[in-house]
């Protein structure tokens, strides 16, 4: 857990996330394999991913999304809702998330330090 921590503050040392703190909150959703995950097939093929990107898609369309990325075999996303009873509804709206895919974390998260990221 502490991992991922510090690769965020890293990546947002590093990239400097733009955020205005109006009344919204961010939360750090981490993806981490589900239940129903299947080792003998990529992640591309996995049950309900397209339902999960379509999901991820129309997030970043409302602006809900921050940043998102993957490393090794996790992904996260900086999500910005009003408050944790938006942020829980969106992960559990996400199809691959209700079948068990995928299994999310979710914890608030409160940036130390306001930047912006250009285009990578």
């Amino acid at each position: 857990m502490k991992n991922i921590f510090c690769l965020l503050i890293i990546i947002l040392a590093v990239s400097n996330i733009c955020y205005s703190q109006e009344d919204d909150k961010l939360f750090a959703m981490i993806y981490s394999k589900g239940k129903q995950w299947n080792e003998s097939i990529s992640t591309s093929e996995q049950a309900y991913f397209k339902e999960h990107s379509m999901h991820l898609q129309h997030l970043r369309e409302s602006n809900k999304i921050v940043i998102g990325g993957k490393y090794s075999d996790v992904g996260f996303m900086i999500l910005k809702t009003r408050d944790i009873k938006e942020a829980e509804l969106i992960t559990e709206q996400d199809p691959s998330v209700i079948n068990g895919t995928f299994k999310v974390e979710l914890f608030e998260f409160k940036p130390f330090y306001k930047g912006c990221i250009g285009e990578l």
